[in-house]
């Protein structure tokens, strides 16, 4: 689990989606947002489209170990992960969302 100082509220879950600039990779989409406060915030969405609940679980506990790695003191951001194809293994994803996160990180810090 993230630590609770690094977990979205869920009130600004349809703020960030209007208002963020979205990657999307082959598992899912990152929805970011700069921050005003110096604190690393993130959510996790992972619909039942994906599959039943141990599939749910386990694609949310692989995103949530990626994250941690990602956990960065000093950038202020804000994002979600939404998930919309299954993946069970930790290295495809981890690519896909390094890709999403590192594209993120260079458009949304230049601006």
């Amino acid at each position: 689990m993230l630590p609770k100082e690094n977990r979205l509220n869920k009130k600004y879950f349809q703020l960030l989606h209007k208002q963020g600039k979205k990657f999307r990779g082959e598992y899912g989409m990152l929805v970011i947002q700069k921050s005003t406060q110096k604190e690393f915030r993130f959510a996790f969405v992972v619909s039942k489209k994906i599959g039943n609940a141990v599939q749910r679980n386990r694609m949310t506990r692989l995103l949530r170990e990626i994250t941690k790695t990602h956990i960065k003191d000093g950038i202020g951001m804000k994002g979600i992960y939404i998930a919309y194809k299954y993946c069970n293994e930790y290295e495809k994803l981890e690519k896909d969302f390094n890709i999403q996160f590192e594209t993120a990180l260079r458009d949304t810090l230049k601006a």
